[in-house]
């Protein structure tokens, strides 16, 4: 593991910062390419994304803290080190989704167009981030020894940047075809769903709090599927 990359005048330049910093702007020049149909003006996008990323990044870092609260109440001042690792994916989502809703009902933007551009550029920049987490040595699998395996460990951080390309490829293909407006954003919500479901099992770090034998964000996985497969069956048959 590689958690930090070099110092430059003093600044140590720690790999999983870097590889989230990469799968930002990835994410952001996917959508300034292919937003083309969404009557927003590039500074304003520009904006929006701006504070999207740090609503994400709070949302992000708010849940790991909850799930790992027992740690930082004794080092509280490590709340602010997101530099060193410690986001969780689906705070930072959920987080961004309601930002992003509020938004574009503030600025009567089309939310489904803008989610549908959104998913492909999300995926991407996850898959970065995943990266970043096998660098610096955090979301790691149990114990194995396998043929696959990484310092005796599932490589989880590999199968999932992995997944999350194949996701990209995927929607990106649809998303230049034509489609039904949501339609692309509720697909990303249904594969990336089953996807981390999948990869949880794989896991071997602590990761809070068990429900019904699952972890916290395979729950949250069965929850964010089940609503997508039914807001994609309830949009095709509204024919928008």
């Amino acid at each position: 593991m590689y958690p930090e990359l070099f110092t430059i005048f003093g600044i140590t330049v720690y790999s999983y910062g870097l590889l989230v910093a990469i799968g930002f702007f990835a994410g952001m020049t996917y959508i300034t390419k292919y937003s083309d149909n969404i009557p927003v003006k590039k500074d304003q996008m520009y904006d929006f994304l701006f504070y999207l990323i740090v609503v994400s990044i709070i949302g992000a870092r708010l849940l790991y803290v909850l799930v790992n609260i027992d740690s930082f109440i004794q080092h509280p001042l490590d709340i602010i080190k997101v530099w060193q690792g410690g986001l969780v994916f689906y705070g930072g989502f959920i987080a961004a989704v309601l930002y992003a809703l509020i938004y574009c009902k503030y600025k009567k933007i089309n939310i489904k167009r803008l989610a549908d551009v959104f998913a492909p550029a999300l995926v991407l920049g996850h898959s970065f981030g995943r990266i970043g987490c096998l660098l610096s040595g955090c979301c790691y699998g149990k114990e194995t020894h396998c043929l696959i395996a990484v310092n005796n460990r599932y490589p989880t951080q590999i199968f999932e940047a992995a997944g999350n390309l194949i996701i990209f490829f995927i929607l990106h293909k649809l998303y230049k075809k034509s489609h039904k407006d949501g339609h692309i954003f509720l697909l990303y919500l249904i594969f990336y769903s089953v996807l981390r479901f999948s990869i949880e099992f794989f896991r071997g770090d602590d990761r809070g709090s068990f429900f019904l034998g699952l972890s916290p964000a395979q729950n949250i996985s069965i929850v964010i599927l089940l609503f997508a497969v039914v807001l994609l069956f309830k949009n095709k048959k509204l024919g928008k």
